[in-house]
């Protein structure tokens, strides 16, 4: 299995032991796929958009967002935030949605499945989320 599927899978394999962790949840999904990322939510905005270890920035663009994911990258949403970030890994979404679905840990409480992530950010910061992608190494 590899690109979306394998995408949509550890997301779904994940997601129940890690739905109050957003981080948690990022890295484990990353695991799966065999992507390295490390750190709380903040720390993965911060290596995402440095573009270490070969991470593509795409800005606070969601249609841009949603066109790498279908394509099979892996695909992180993610805001920094003072204490605590947030972080949502995005699955393939149907083209023209205004916002990706994604899935997330939430912490101190829980996160969702397959859900648009307007559910994950208030409108305020929607258009403060910034979009990473990075391709699935091939043995996914």
């Amino acid at each position: 299995m590899s690109g979306a599927p394998a995408i949509e899978a550890a997301s779904r394999r994940e997601w129940p032991r890690w739905k109050s962790d957003c981080s948690g949840f990022v890295h484990a999904v990353a695991a799966d796929l065999g992507i390295a990322i490390a750190g709380n939510a903040n720390a993965m905005v911060d290596a995402m958009g440095a573009k270490a270890n070969g991470w593509i920035d795409l800005g606070h663009d969601p249609a841009l967002a949603i066109g790498y994911a279908n394509r099979g990258y892996f695909v992180v949403a993610g805001l920094k935030a003072g204490g605590h970030g947030h972080v949502v890994v995005i699955v393939p979404t149907p083209p023209g949605s205004r916002y990706p679905l994604g899935y997330w840990g939430r912490l101190g409480g829980v996160g969702r499945e397959k859900t648009g992530i307007n559910w994950s950010w208030n409108h305020r910061d929607l258009p403060r989320v910034d979009y990473y992608a990075k391709p699935v190494p091939e043995r996914h």
